[in-house]
């Protein structure tokens, strides 16, 4: 059980407790609670913040907000009202691609290292839309050159799923077909590890001419 006090309390070590003393206590502590808690946008900010890495805070905001428990703006706000944040500036700019689409911490390396670094243009993202199975979303779309859509889903699943939902996947990419546009289902390998290739390829399904990142060789 993690409890929160006042910064000037030093309660003694009690077992399956864990103690954090914060200064604005009495902005966080919500009485009206049974028994009083910590605002929500705080206690996700503290576990962003403990997070060993940034892939890892990524994960904790966009998880947060994609629940639907919490919006990027009140998290924003949350994290302008405190004093003291560390990576404030990158927070706050991992926030805004959170409000603007970026559901996980997949699409927010795509949305850097691979659309923005190589100026892939803006895509739409969590874009609804409507096949014979029913209503779905997709994760990004561009409008090509020639005047037909590219989908790119992110699947950041690192398990492999059961045959039914892997037919599911598929049939959702013969669907799209079918209507005339082309998907392209990338994980963390084609982000991370090879994003400007991920990049050069895109960009040719695009038929524009890709920007090269310092990382491009």
């Amino acid at each position: 059980m993690h409890v929160l006090v006042p910064w000037e309390r030093r309660p003694g070590p009690l077992d399956g407790v864990v103690i954090h003393r914060v200064r604005d206590f009495d902005v966080r502590a919500r009485w009206n609670h049974a028994p009083p808690r910590d605002t929500y946008e705080a206690a996700v900010i503290d576990v962003a913040l403990a997070a060993r890495t940034r892939m890892d805070r990524i994960a904790e905001l966009s998880r947060a907000v994609q629940q639907r428990r919490t919006t990027a703006q009140r998290l924003t706000t949350e994290i302008r009202r405190r004093s003291r944040v560390p990576d404030r500036t990158w927070l706050l700019h991992v926030l805004q691609d959170v409000a603007d689409g970026t559901c996980s911490a997949l699409e927010h390396g795509y949305l850097h290292r691979v659309e923005r670094a190589h100026g892939l243009g803006r895509a739409r993202r969590q874009v609804r839309d409507r096949l014979a199975s029913g209503a779905i979303y997709r994760d990004v779309e561009y409008a090509s050159a020639d005047g037909s859509a590219l989908m790119v889903e992110l699947d950041g699943r690192l398990h492999h799923d059961s045959a039914g939902q892997r037919d599911a996947d598929l049939d959702r990419d013969l669907e799209t077909a079918a209507s005339g546009s082309r998907t392209v289902r990338l994980g963390w390998g084609q982000v991370f590890g090879s994003g400007c290739r991920t990049a050069a390829l895109i960009a040719r399904l695009l038929h524009i001419e890709p920007r090269r990142c310092p990382r491009c060789r």
